[in-house]
């Protein structure tokens, strides 16, 4: 397992330490996600991007701090404790919850900070206006909620049967759901900060249409792309996803 740098932000996460890049990408975890979703990137882009992950509280190195289950708080959160690492461009990635962290924060950011990301990478999330869920699960028995899970197919099958790992995941999972799932999307001008929503072809939560309704939350570039399986097409199309990454930055300042 590829080392990961804890910096004395809790918040930050790093795999690769890059002190001269040109941007850095700070990526933001889906549900019941941590850093470790994102160890690999780091080492995989070029030395001009520096891959910062986020660790929320209640997970990885800050497992044993209380959980988080109202998600306007933690964007205020999160925007504080990363202050220190915005001196030049960045941008985030988010996936599921993350990219609904990621759409809060730039708004937060951009509102109390006058500091916005210079792009966007939202990924496996309806628009916010659209819910991509029928009905919330966050409050149903231990054994229904976890034949959901099972559903999305992106928790590992060593895992779903490790009766100990279960135990200690159930209430991170159920915490971020039910942040995702109370939250609240309240209506704004949409935001001038270019946008590349990704998809999954067999993600039946979050279809086609719902991607692209995110077209009418900015007002700068835009685009929708679509890669191979369901709701965690991103663990099997990592190189691609970030070739994508790299493709668009470049298109709005010189890496």
């Amino acid at each position: 397992m590829k080392t990961m740098h804890v910096t004395q932000n809790p918040w930050l996460v790093r795999s690769v330490i890059k002190r001269n890049s040109k941007l850095k990408l700070i990526c933001l975890p889906f549900a019941g996600g941590s850093s470790v979703a994102y160890r690999e990137w780091g080492r995989l882009l070029p030395e001009s991007v520096e891959t910062i992950a986020l660790e929320i509280p209640g997970r990885g190195q800050r497992l044993m701090e209380p959980l988080v289950t109202h998600l306007p708080d933690l964007v205020k959160q999160i925007a504080e404790n990363i202050q220190g690492e915005l001196d030049r461009p960045y941008a985030f990635f988010g996936h599921s919850m993350g990219a609904t962290l990621a759409y809060e924060l730039s708004h937060h950011l951009a509102a109390r900070y006058n500091n916005e990301p210079a792009f966007l990478f939202l990924s496996g999330r309806s628009a916010p206006h659209l819910n991509d869920r029928e009905e919330p699960i966050h409050q149903l028995n231990d054994e229904d909620f976890w034949e959901k899970i099972r559903s999305f197919e992106g928790t590992p099958p060593e895992i779903l049967q490790h009766k100990e790992l279960m135990e200690l995941l159930l209430p991170i999972i159920r915490a971020d759901f039910k942040m995702v799932e109370t939250y609240v999307h309240q209506s704004r001008p949409p935001l001038n900060i270019p946008m590349t929503i990704l998809g999954g072809l067999e993600d039946e939560s979050t279809p086609r249409e719902h991607l692209d309704a995110w077209q009418g939350y900015t007002t700068a570039s835009f685009s929708v792309r679509m890669f191979p399986g369901g709701h965690f097409f991103l663990q099997k199309h990592t190189a691609q996803i970030l070739e994508l990454i790299m493709r668009d930055l470049s298109a709005v300042m010189a890496l």
